[in-house]
């Protein structure tokens, strides 16, 4: 399953280069997103692990088990109506357009898969060329200025990145970029190298959580971009600095992650807050949804520096339910934008008159996006309040206000879009726009009402994260069987870190203490579980 996720994608890419007519490319694209759903919802989890450079001692290595999973799978289901969007309405260059994003949808799988650093790095780096091109070609008149901004940030950044990644196997001694292998040297690094290493990781991944200060690319990067909102749905699948820090960050440098834990907690409350103030503000549409997505990123960003499992599992997983929720209200910006041919909100009003169902459908994407119980991002939004909460009582105050003043920037949103006075009428919901937004609604709802499958998913590998965090680092050897399940323990038939259920005395026993007091079956309750 693993190789498939990247192969399938990268292959209908190729396969868009070739000569044939705009029809067939289409098609082409449509039938290569699907399968490559299909693939991420049915096979398998399996791990490849194969040597290629020698010289850097580095893996094609990549694993499909744990929230990878999740994330891809999100992502897949999010690709295909994207997919149908850009065939249908892009007047230019439809099969390019297509092919560089699923060229990014490859690269993104592989960089949710990777579990070599070396092989992260490549991926990271190949997912933001298809991006920089999206914007560059098919954006507004202030193209170039919103690409050559968001290329600064996003190059130096990694530059940054890769400074730390060559230094990172040297220092530590570490017997290859694998992330099983540094998982065993890198924390017996001092604190004040793991420190200096950590930063060069953290400048790049909050530039792609975004972070602030470091987060003004964004707003010009989606006001920007094509106004069909297809390439904002590829940037909101590219939000990425999140996983970062879970994946890499976090669990190979301990030491400094606990000692800059609270200034990037107070970065990331402070982002969820200070978005969500800016959002009522906004009169731009496609700005408010980038504020709107930048608060939703600052409460991921709570929950993974609150270093504890149910923060962890609660960010990875409202980075899965945004893909839905703030992608589709893209999708349903681009709709409103071919009715009107602005994104000015002082230009719409009484929309709901002459197009109730569109206003219903916009209702419930934005409901979802505010975090309504019930849709796909309450549970990852209780639980990293809830994981910040508990480590900082009150960054987790200041985070959870975000959540307030969400609901007063989304009934602002709706009120100003859909009620009022309506000075034009326009066309409702057409049957194409309907089957474009069904698999959106459809994922809104899986994710929110059922989340107990993705969850056991992601809260498997976010409860070695945490434990990583909560033991012994500098001067003392942690065997890596204590933290980390040999791969021959795991059959192929099942994720990698996806346990059968555990009673709960056994899950207390493994959790960090700041998880310990709360009552698994209350938090399953609490998230809609079963």
């Amino acid at each position: 399953m693993s190789l498939l996720l990247i192969v399938l994608p990268l292959v209908t890419s190729l396969m868009l280069w070739l000569p044939m007519d705009v029809l067939a490319k289409r098609m082409i694209a449509i039938v290569g997103s699907s399968l490559t759903f299909i693939a991420a919802l049915v096979l398998p989890a399996t791990r490849v692990d194969v040597r290629w450079l020698p010289g850097l001692e580095a893996y094609f290595s990549i694993d499909s088990s744990g929230a990878a999973r999740t994330l891809i799978l999100v992502a897949a289901l999010m690709v295909i109506p994207t997919t149908v969007v850009a065939g249908q309405v892009l007047e230019r260059h439809k099969g390019t357009f297509l092919a560089l994003l699923l060229l990014m949808q490859a690269s993104l799988n592989g960089l949710f898969l990777a579990k070599d650093l070396v092989l992260y790095y490549i991926f990271w780096e190949a997912t933001l060329i298809p991006s920089i091109i999206m914007l560059g070609v098919w954006g507004g008149e202030k193209r170039r200025e919103a690409a050559l901004k968001y290329l600064v940030y996003a190059v130096t950044s990694s530059f940054l990145m890769l400074i730390a990644i060559l230094a990172l196997r040297p220092l530590s001694g570490a017997a290859s970029y694998r992330l099983a292998d540094l998982l065993v040297a890198t924390p017996q690094l001092a604190p004040s190298v793991q420190i200096s290493l950590f930063l060069g990781f953290a400048v790049a991944f909050a530039v792609k959580v975004p972070l602030m200060p470091l987060h003004m690319w964004l707003p010009d990067f989606h006001e920007q971009n094509h106004p069909s909102g297809v390439a904002d749905v590829a940037g909101t699948l590219y939000k990425v600095g999140a996983w970062g820090f879970f994946a890499w960050a976090l669990p190979l440098l301990p030491a400094a992650a606990a000692s800059l834990s609270p200034l990037m907690m107070t970065l990331a409350a402070i982002t969820a807050l200070y978005a969500a103030i800016i959002a009522t503000a906004q009169t731009n549409l496609k700005r408010f949804l980038a504020y709107a997505s930048l608060s939703h990123m600052g409460i991921a960003g709570v929950g993974v520096f609150a270093l504890n499992a149910t923060g962890l599992s609660g960010a990875m997983y409202l980075i899965a339910a945004q893909m839905a929720s703030t992608g589709g209200l893209f999708l349903i910006a681009g709709m409103l934008y071919a009715r009107r041919g602005s994104f000015e909100m002082d230009d719409y009003g009484g929309l709901a008159k002459s197009a109730p169902t569109l206003a219903a459908i916009s209702m419930f994407v934005l409901f979802a996006s505010i975090g309504v119980p019930g849709l796909s991002n309450f549970p990852g939004e209780f639980m990293s309040l809830m994981g910040a909460y508990q480590a900082f009582p009150v960054l987790g105050v200041v985070a959870t206000l975000a959540v307030i003043a969400a609901g007063v920037y989304g009934v602002n949103m709706f009120q100003r879009v859909y009620q009022g006075q309506e000075t034009t009428p326009v066309n409702d919901v057409s049957l194409f726009e309907v089957l474009v937004l069904v698999p959106v609604v459809g994922g809104i709802l899986w994710l929110g009402i059922a989340p107990s499958p993705q969850l056991a998913q992601i809260d498997a590998q976010a409860r070695l994260g945490a434990q990583r965090l909560s033991v012994p680092v500098h001067g003392e050897v942690v065997p890596e069987n204590e933290l980390l399940p040999e791969p021959s323990t795991v059959p192929d038939t099942a994720p990698e870190e996806t346990p059968a259920p555990v009673p709960e005395e056994d899950i207390r026993e493994r959790m960090p203490d700041t998880l310990a007091s709360t009552s698994w079956s209350n938090l399953q309750n609490l998230v809609g579980g079963n």
